[in-house]
């Protein structure tokens, strides 16, 4: 069976859920320059999060924000924060698509090309085969790239730094000898590039003459082109190659060019300090795993920029001549003329070309997108972030109005939503396969929703229905036509829909047309609510006069059942939904907890380092240490070996400068009374030679115990530094120790993060179940309302009391949308409250059987006659026996039929509908009701109520009918085995009850008429039966009408219509002579050919007996003279005649 293709349809959403960043982001090369596209989509990730969370206004305030973002690319004065004004609309207008698509080719030619370098250990190198290899150049084409030209010139590259790497600089050479040959000669930066690396594989290949000479036309090649940073960069590695060659000359003169290119060209920093205007950079930390540190990356969140050039070499003075650096792929960025866009798809996909008029490429790509049926290429915005750039026009005009749009609808806000919903229209490139049928299905379901709003608030009033009516034709009419003028429709965009809907309306909107059902449902929906307008009937689909077959009491109790389940399953959503937001909290606190793990491994690795800097710090005083106990001991050492040397010394020194004379000539000193010398004529160089070897002594002791002292602290610091050591080994193993610690703590949150995302109880789960639990609360609530509106039907039923308690929608309440279902049961139990509080006395029982016969002679007749009957009971017949009932209902009804008993017994006793009753001021009211049918068969009331149990829960037939109303007996004689002039009579029995008021019976009582009419048949066959065999003998009879004959409270009755009629095959034209006691002479009557005698006018054959009174004798004769023809040979015969029947109308007083 071929699947439907509509089921793409089905597929397609500009939802995205769950959506996450790029999971192998470690190994891209950071850009900048991409943190507007990471806004935009981050932004409407966010937002859908919010909107599944049934956060509406959050995530409305997502998607505004997203807009505000989007148009202030196009417009840089419009505020940032303008979307917090939420009186302030975007504006959606066609014109605005040209500056949108001119913003999307300047960012995909700003975009730097995504790039990976995965390791070199991971790359695997051996070739897929050519279906497989097809099958991933497909996937490896999407995306941002360039030509096929510029991938070779950047693959020869990267393979030549990779030969350089590994020394091999001969293979180096020949590839970038490669690579300058495919490079285009108009590309002067990327071949002077090439060139200069060239230079540097040529010196280290051993040939310093042709690589500086290959360095000088870098140069020159740098400065045609104006790179001046190239070239600054090219004149460092000639100058390197000149000393390197021993040429200082030209060294110097390279270096002097260089620096003459920094100032001339202003080549040095600028700090522009508190004078940006461009916003404050983020930084963002990332640790790939612990012990694993990555390099900081900062981000501006800035959104305007201009194409990417060549990073440019900034300098203050010239860089070192002799350090040579390869610029490998610096300068080989791709120009925008050789960029494209393209994304791949199963089928063909689509590429955007940005050289030459990218506003145009840019719509060019985008009506491809729209006329496209593959669904990968619509929903590619769904994508990273560079993709999501080409789709800048299709989010700003169509993807978010419409998520908008959902939000106000979430909001109940639906007048608003399709504002939204059709704002999508000014935008050119609306894809017809998917975005229009998305769009058409969520314009159709809000103006479902307005018109079941219009339609609930207008209840029972008709009046009001048109407004309903007006947004459901706005799908369909109520003819099955189509109005062009609608919103759906009059849009050339919707030509396609309208044609869809128009070929399903010439199928007769039958439900297994082969289409979307998402779009038939809709137009099926729309024309129920359009006939049950057109037929007067409310939003539940009942008539303002309906009441339900069912007891106020059964359907109060099925109301309240629905509507505490809704209560129930609305508190279980409210559980779901506080599982689902603690979960929700409790993902983002692993979240935050694993990044704080993480950070605290860099943390204790940087605290390693520091430990182990310590310790090497405290190594380094040791050895210090060690060192200067070593120096303090030799110094000891030394002066202990020449202090007696120093000594003697000092003193001989002392002496020869004082012995400068003959001994015996010297001067004897004598010193006395001191401490520590005294001498008694002692010659003066020997007392100086004492005092000298003295002193000298002095100094030798304190500098030998200086050195004592220096060799003994030096010892002891020695012993500080091993103990300061030790203690730095301790902290490096307690760092260490800190490291796995933290390392296990991260992996501990990691893994509690990650077990978190495998349980089946997860955040997206119990929101789902809340969603769920919500959709069953709302359809327990509509089912309770519907039922308490019939509930309400039935007690005014009952009661008469005309309360208009239960609202026709509880969804939407001031709490949240919440507790509707306990607003309902409030109002519900308000019946019973309103029951026990207005009932003022008992309801009476009362049982009526009325004979058709006597009180509708005529109806009985035309029953016996014909088979089918009708009468009307009137509220008159029985106020003369209870006066003062009001509100009288019908309880049960049973139909007697006298004189048959047979048990083929087949008919219908038929209500009506319309009721009327008397209320408590003695005014009437007309109530309509369902026509009760009752069969009319074998069944007994009583004998049978054992097989037939009766369920207080449901009405009986004609329950809750008035006493005042119109009945149909049918006899069909097709189905009954009996003879219809067996049948005596048919009584019907009223049970019924009601109100008694003394103050009502008072006014009905003074409101009795003295007089009245009536009417009385008398058959002869049933009330005169020997005077019927008398006068078919003997052709003459004698009737007497008396008092016994009429109603008792019946008194002085005066005919005012006489009817004869005779039943049998003799009963046309035959002549009657008829005596009235009370007319005195004999009237001669002839019958028609149905055998009657009119008298309802005094020139009537019959007509001279009116006015006289009923009580009176009559005298028939039929004689043969008169009749001729039943008279054959002269003797009479009447056997003809089967009855004679009198219908009396008489006028009489009550007594």
């Amino acid at each position: 069976m071929a699947i439907p293709v509509y089921f793409t349809e089905k597929r397609y959403s500009y939802h995205i859920y769950n959506w996450q960043p790029t999971f192998f982001g470690d190994y891209q090369a950071a850009d900048p320059q991409t943190a507007f596209e990471e806004n935009v989509q981050q932004l409407y990730a966010k937002g859908y999060d919010y909107l599944k969370q049934e956060e509406y206004g959050l995530a409305l305030d997502s998607f505004r924000q997203l807009q505000n973002l989007i148009l202030t690319t196009v417009h840089p004065t419009l505020p940032i924060d303008s979307y917090r004004r939420p009186r302030f609309s975007f504006p959606m207008d066609a014109t605005m698509v040209d500056a949108l698509a001119a913003k999307v080719g300047t960012e995909l030619k700003a975009a730097s090309i995504s790039s990976y370098s995965l390791p070199d250990a991971v790359i695997g190198k051996a070739p897929f085969p050519d279906p497989v290899e097809k099958k991933l150049t497909l996937m490896a084409s999407s995306g941002l790239g360039v030509s096929a030209q510029r991938l070779q010139m950047t693959d020869l590259v990267s393979q030549g730094l990779a030969f350089a790497a590994n020394n091999d600089w001969k293979s180096a050479l020949g590839v970038y000898n490669k690579a300058l040959q495919v490079t285009p000669v108009t590309d002067q930066v990327a071949r002077a590039s090439l060139t200069h690396d060239i230079a540097i594989f040529t010196e280290k290949s051993g040939n310093p003459t042709a690589a500086a000479q290959q360095a000088t036309t870098s140069v020159k090649m740098f400065a045609d082109a104006k790179e001046f940073s190239g070239q600054v960069t090219a004149l460092q590695t000639l100058a390197g190659m000149q000393v390197r060659a021993g040429d200082a000359n030209s060294s110097g003169a390279s270096i002097k060019q260089a620096t003459d290119v920094v100032n001339t060209q202003r080549l040095f920093p600028v700090n522009v300090g508190t004078a940006s205007v461009a916003p404050q950079p983020r930084t963002a930390f990332s640790v790939e795993t612990a012990g694993d540190t990555r390099r900081l990356v900062t981000r501006t969140s800035a959104i305007e920029r201009t194409a990417a050039a060549a990073p440019a070499l900034r300098f203050t003075t010239p860089a070192p001549a002799t350090a040579p650096a390869l610029m490998g792929l610096q300068f080989m960025t791709a120009p925008a003329t050789e960029k494209t866009f393209t994304v791949s798809t199963a089928l063909h996909g689509a590429t955007l070309s940005l050289a030459g008029d990218a506003t145009a490429n840019v719509k060019s790509y985008l009506q491809t997108v729209a006329a496209s049926s593959e669904l990968s290429l619509v929903l590619a915005y769904n994508l990273n972030y560079i993709d999501i750039v080409a789709y800048l026009p299709n989010m700003y005009f169509y993807v978010l109005p419409m998520a908008i749009g959902d939000c106000q609808a979430g909001l109940g806000n639906f007048s608003a939503a399709e504002q939204q919903y059709r704002s999508t229209l000014v935008y050119p490139f609306i894809n017809q396969r998917y975005e229009i049928v998305k769009l058409w299905t969520r314009l159709a379901e809000t103006y479902l929703e307005l018109g079941d709003q219009a339609y609930r608030n207008a209840k029972d009033n008709s009046a009001q229905y048109a407004d309903a009516k007006a947004f459901y034709e706005r799908i369909i009419q109520t003819g099955n036509t189509l109005d062009a003028t609608s919103p759906l429709y009059q849009d050339a965009k919707f030509a396609g829909m309208k044609t869809r809907v128009q070929n399903f309306i010439n199928a007769g909107l039958a439900p297994t047309f082969a289409d979307n059902p998402e779009v038939l449902s809709k137009v099926l929906e729309a024309g129920v609510k359009l006939t049950q307008i057109q037929r007067g009937l409310n939003f539940f689909g009942f008539s303002s006069t309906y009441a339900p077959p069912f007891s106020f009491e059964y359907l109060q109790n099925t109301a309240k059942y629905f509507a505490e389940q809704a209560s129930r399953i609305e508190q279980r959503y409210i559980q779901f939904k506080s599982a689902a937001e603690s979960q929700t909290l409790q993902r983002e606190q692993l979240d935050q907890q694993a990044e704080v793990a993480r950070q605290t491994v860099v943390l204790e690795q940087r605290g390693l380092a520091e430990t182990q800097a310590g310790l090497a710090t405290a190594q380094a005083n040791l050895n210090y240490a060690n060192v200067q106990r070593q120096n303090a001991v030799d110094a000891r050492n030394q002066f202990n070996a020449v202090k007696d040397q120093l000594l003697e010394l000092t003193e001989l020194e002392d002496w020869a400068n004082a012995a400068a004379v003959d001994k015996d000539d010297e001067v004897q000193l004598t010193i006395s009374g001191y401490s520590y010398y005294n001498s008694d004529h002692k010659r003066r160089s020997l007392v100086i030679q004492d005092l000298s070897h003295k002193k000298s002594q002095i100094t030798n002791n304190l500098e030998s115990g200086r050195l004592d002292r220096e060799v003994t602290a030096a010892t002891q610091y020695a012993a500080v530094a091993q103990a300061q050591v030790a203690d730095a080994q301790a902290r490096v193993a307690i760092a260490n120790q800190r490291v796995a610690i933290a390392q296990l703590q991260q992996r501990n949150a990691e893994e509690n993060r990650d077990f978190m995302d495998l349980e089946e109880f997860s955040s997206r789960l119990w929101y789902d179940l809340a969603k769920q639990a919500k959709r069953l609360s709302h359809r327990y609530l509509d089912m309770a309302t519907e039922i308490a509106f019939l509930t309400e039907r039935a007690y005014n039923a009952e009661t008469e009391r005309g309360l208009t308690v239960i609202r026709f929608d509880y969804r939407y309440t001031a709490a949240g949308n919440l507790l509707g279902a306990d607003t309902l049961l409030a109002d519900l139990d308000y019946f019973t409250l309103d029951l026990l509080t207005t009932t003022r006395s008992k309801k009476a029982p009362v049982k009526r059987v009325i004979s058709i016969a006597d009180t509708y002679p005529m109806a009985f007749q035309q029953l016996k006659n014909t088979g089918q009957c009708n009468f009307q009971t009137t509220l008159a017949m029985f106020d003369r026996q209870t006066p003062g009932m009001y509100i009288c209902k019908t309880r049960n009804v049973e139909l007697v039929l006298v004189g048959v008993t047979n048990s083929t017994l087949a008919g219908t006793l038929r209500n009506g509908g319309v009721s009327a009753f008397r209320r408590p001021d003695g005014s009437t009211i007309t109530r309509m009701y369902p026509a009760d049918v009752m069969p009319l068969s074998a069944y007994e009331f009583r004998q049978d109520a054992l097989a037939f149990r009766v369920t207080p829960n449901d009405l009986r037939l004609f329950e809750n009918n008035g006493i005042e109303t119109q009945w149909q007996i049918d006899l069909p004689p097709a189905a009954n085995d009996f003879d219809y002039n067996d049948l005596l009579d048919v009584q019907l029995t009223l049970y019924y009850d009601g109100f008694f008021s003394p103050a009502l019976e008072q006014s009905i009582k003074a409101a009795f008429p003295t007089t009245g009419s009536a009417t009385r048949a008398f058959s002869m066959q049933m009330t005169f039966p020997d005077e019927l065999f008398f006068l078919k003998n003997q052709g003459q009879a004698d009737i007497v009408f008396d008092e016994s004959l009429y109603p008792r409270n019946q008194k002085s009755p005066k005919r005012s219509r006489i009817v004869v009629k005779v039943t049998g095959s003799s009963a046309a034209n035959l002549k009657l002579r008829i005596t009235s006691q009370n007319h005195g002479s004999e009237l001669v009557v002839t019958t028609d050919t149905n055998g009657v005698v009119e008298g309802a006018a005094p020139t009537d054959p019959a007509g001279a007996l009116l006015g006289e009174s009923a009580l009176d004798k009559w005298s028939i004769r039929i004689s043969a003279a008169d009749n001729p023809a039943l008279a054959p040979g002269g003797v009479l015969s009447l056997k003809g005649i089967a009855d004679v029947m009198i219908l009396l109308d008489y006028d009489f007083q009550y007594r």
